[in-house]
């Protein structure tokens, strides 16, 4: 019986390993893209740059509109402390506080459209990029797609960022994540 014993177990010792491998869970295919080697090399991103340079060579004119206006606001400045300085000592305290005033008026003026005017330009041409690049990722993405399905990758993460690319079937798991938060209450 002992005997029977010390078999079984020397056998099941044996042929564990060759019964649990049919059990193993299948390995991951990882693959991993560089975006920043991607928008370098890629030839897409290079025309987009283009495309967004001379769109801001057409706003330039623009800004030189603004500058002119922006230049004789400044001149209506200097004129008024010009005034004030020359007559500092023959003005009365009123028309001194007046033009003090005026002049305080026109330089929170001239801060506040140069502020919105910066704003207003990168605003524009961050939206414009992101336009642009909306369609160029499109491609890129749909092609990294396409290589991970035909390849059979599981993940494929861009190492740039670190973020996940692409993930064959993933599973939606906010509801159980929703229904455990809900729980922890």
């Amino acid at each position: 019986m002992r005997r029977a014993a010390v078999l079984a177990a020397l056998a099941l010792t044996f042929a564990a390993p060759m019964l649990f491998a049919q059990f193993k869970p299948p390995s991951l295919k990882i693959g991993i893209v560089h975006s920043e080697l991607l928008y370098e090399q890629y030839p897409e991103f290079k025309k987009m740059e283009s495309q967004l340079q001379k769109e801001a060579a057409g706003w330039e004119s623009e800004r030189e509109s603004w500058v002119k206006d922006m230049e004789k606001r400044q001149t209506s400045v200097v004129e008024r402390e010009t005034q004030l300085k020359a007559g500092e000592t023959t003005f009365t305290d009123k028309k001194k506080k007046q033009l003090t005033s005026e002049i305080d008026s026109l330089r929170a003026d001239l801060s506040e459209r140069y502020q919105r005017q910066m704003q207003f330009e990168q605003e524009r041409a961050q939206k414009r990029k992101g336009e642009l690049l909306g369609g160029v990722l499109q491609i890129v993405n749909k092609a990294i797609d396409e290589v991970g399905e035909r390849e059979g990758y599981d993940i494929i993460i861009d190492a740039a960022s670190g973020t996940v690319v692409y993930a064959r079937n993933p599973d939606d798991l906010n509801d159980k994540v929703l229904r455990q938060l809900k729980e922890k209450k």
